[in-house]
């Protein structure tokens, strides 16, 4: 347990140094022009020939240089791209790839494991999964720096073809749907929890989820601009930072470890840990845990989106976004598992923070927090 926990403390330390770094990325350090939508120049090879044979000599070595200079792409084309700079975009990728579905991911873990070393092949999974759907999102952005597509399903008709760009608009439609469906399903359970630690007695789920689409999401679907919403992104983003640290203040503290009074939760819900570990994973049911990371780093439709509204897009600047938005997102996402999985264990819920005490107010906080940035995100 102590090794662990030293991981863990390391994983934090890498986590905090990740994130700032994203922030420290400077757009002057790399002044190399970008890459234009790749236009391949092909020579008249017929023409070529049929100059050389009314003249009957060989092609100078001038000519050959001139013919291989024809076919390649130009190495500092025309400047081009949209305005947002390289940490601008780090930062909306990586608000658009973490969200409230991380939480989930601890219950993912318990599903196959109930000792603590069952974090370990949990952390592979997330870093195997989390880079290979960063390398799945560069080569969007790489297919519309080939074909000048500026849309997903645009991107689609121009490699794959028209008959069938019907397929990812659906399939797009189809992720938002489940993705409004499960973030009902936390919202009802977070403002549920708010109105118990507010003393509110008799408000159920149902009533809650009808209360907030009627009353809040509704209207803000009615708003025909959503910039006014802009602050309220960058809160609800902060507000999942708070979250991962209030989850690390109360594991090391070591609060629910042991039964306490004053932050007492239901048997169901308290830390339970047995002997399945690392052994846990060649069962089936890790399986659960690799469903739930397949979309967990899904924001594949938005790629065209980032690669055209970056500022001198060439694949070089678009690659380093896309690592380092990717790599501050794993690291976060093995994160806030470990945390929530080291606490309570088999006990792991769909949503980690109903595990939490209603009267701790530490993690009612993080729930106004996760609340606000579904709302408002």
């Amino acid at each position: 347990m102590t090794t662990i926990r030293t991981l863990l403390l390391l994983l934090l330390t890498a986590s905090a140094v990740s994130f700032c770094h994203s922030f420290a990325v400077k757009t002057s350090s790399l002044p190399r022009a970008p890459l234009a939508p790749h236009r391949l120049v092909v020579p008249s090879y017929y023409s070529t020939a049929a100059a050389a044979a009314s003249k009957q000599h060989s092609i100078t070595s001038t000519s050959l240089k001139d013919a291989t200079s024809a076919t390649e792409v130009p190495e500092h084309p025309a400047e081009h791209g949209g305005t947002s700079t390289t940490t601008a975009s780090i930062f909306n990728l990586v608000k658009g790839i973490v969200g409230a579905g991380v939480l989930s991911l601890p219950a993912g873990v318990a599903a196959f494991a109930n000792a603590p070393s069952g974090i370990i092949p949990a952390i592979v999974l997330i870093a195997s999964i989390g880079s290979l759907s960063g390398y799945c999102f560069y080569l969007i952005g790489r297919v519309c720096a080939y074909t000048g597509a500026e849309s997903y399903r645009e991107a689609w008709e121009k490699s794959v073809g028209e008959s069938t760009s019907l397929l990812p608009a659906v399939s797009v439609t189809l992720k938002t749907a489940c993705a409004v469906l499960a973030y009902s399903m936390i919202l009802a359970d977070t403002f549920t929890s708010l109105f118990t630690t507010m003393g509110i007695q008799g408000v159920t789920r149902t009533k809650t989820l009808f209360g907030i689409t009627g009353g809040i999401l509704l209207p803000l679907c009615w708003l025909k601009n959503l910039s006014s919403l802009a602050p309220f992104s960058l809160l609800g983003t902060l507000g999942m930072v708070y979250t991962t640290l209030a989850m690390a203040v109360r594991y090391f503290q070591k609060a629910y470890s042991m039964p306490n009074p004053a932050i007492a939760v239901s048997p169901d819900l308290s830390p339970m840990f047995g002997t399945v570990g690392i052994s846990g994973a060649l069962t089936p049911n890790v399986f659960i845990l690799v469903c739930m990371l397949s979309t967990a780093f899904m924001a594949h439709f938005n790629s065209p989106k980032f690669y055209t509204e970056l500022k001198n897009n060439t694949l070089e600047r678009f690659n380093k976004v896309v690592s380092v938005s990717f790599g501050i997102s794993i690291a976060l996402f093995s994160l806030i598992t470990s945390l929530g999985y080291l606490t309570f264990g088999a006990a792991s819920d769909g949503l980690i923070l109903n595990n939490y005490s209603t009267k701790d107010v530490l993690m009612s906080i993080s729930r106004i927090a996760v609340a606000v940035s579904l709302v408002f995100s």
